[in-house]
């Protein structure tokens, strides 16, 4: 394909061929077939993944593999995948989760209906190894104003992003190890970029809890410093003081995995009490 409409970016590390493939069936049953599906294998040793995608990419022209030859991450396999892609339009998606059928069209006709938009999400669906569903469908009106409910609520998930290919262009993730996505809408937000949600449930979302520890030690730490590297752009928007409490409050428990594990769900409880989910 020379210019496909929207180029979707997944990277695969460790996942097994089962958990790749439900996630680019869902690609392939799209309802619309003007798209191109860039995959970045971020770990060269995971044969058995490379190999189904070698056999996928011989079978459909509109599947490209890539392989790192070390891991870089999901920052760097995503800058990997956006200086491959063609399309108009890069979406996101996420090996373990499945995007619905219509996903791509209707954010696609989004865009034709509100060009002011530069990054568009979606609802989802929360799915939990244990069998817990749950429905997430944040308020349009709070993602218009960004700025101000970025900081308090959790809005934006990042596999259900489609943006205009300039956007990432010109605008790479930051390479580091977690959060990315986080790190990267900062930035944007802070150049001006309009961020909308389609208010529809498109995605399904496969949460992960192993290494929940690790993870929130390392993000936490991580966030915390570009937060405060950020002040003087933010210092003005009060909610921006409210999001380093909360960062902070989550690095300062997950310096003890005992403590952390002990009152982490209490601060969220107060948290989610007081400002939402």
């Amino acid at each position: 394909m020379n210019k496909p409409k929207v180029s979707v970016l997944m990277a695969t590390y460790k996942e097994n061929v089962s958990a790749v493939k439900k996630a680019i069936d869902s690609i392939e049953t799209q309802t619309i077939s003007d798209w191109e599906l860039v995959v970045v294998a971020d770990d060269p040793s995971n044969e058995p993944v490379i190999s189904y995608l070698r056999e996928k990419e011989k079978r459909n022209k509109r599947v490209r593999l890539i392989i790192h030859k070390e891991n870089r991450g999901l920052g760097g396999a995503l800058n990997t995948a956006v200086s491959h892609a063609k399309g108009e339009y890069l979406a996101r998606a996420d090996v373990d989760d499945v995007s619905y059928p219509e996903r791509l069209q209707e954010q696609l006709e989004y865009f034709d209906s509100h060009p002011e938009t530069d990054l568009l999400f979606t609802g989802w669906r929360e799915r939990r190894r244990d069998g817990e569903q749950r429905l997430r469908l944040p308020s349009s009106e709070m993602v218009r104003e960004i700025k101000k409910y970025f900081f308090l609520n959790s809005l934006l998930l990042h596999p259900t992003l489609m943006t205009k290919a300039v956007v990432l262009q010109n605008n790479p993730y930051p390479e580091m190890s977690r959060p990315e996505d986080l790190v990267l809408f900062l930035t944007l937000m802070e150049e001006g970029y309009q961020f909308r949600l389609l208010p529809k449930v498109l995605y399904d979302y496969e949460v992960d809890t192993t290494l929940k520890y690790q993870k929130v030690r390392t993000y936490s730490a991580n966030l915390l410093s570009v937060l405060l590297r950020k002040l003087p752009h933010w210092y003005s928007n009060p909610y921006y003081y409210l999001y380093i409490i909360r960062i902070g409050t989550e690095w300062l428990l997950s310096r003890n995995k005992y403590i952390y594990e002990k009152m982490n769900m209490l601060a969220a409880k107060i948290w989610r009490g007081v400002f939402g989910s």
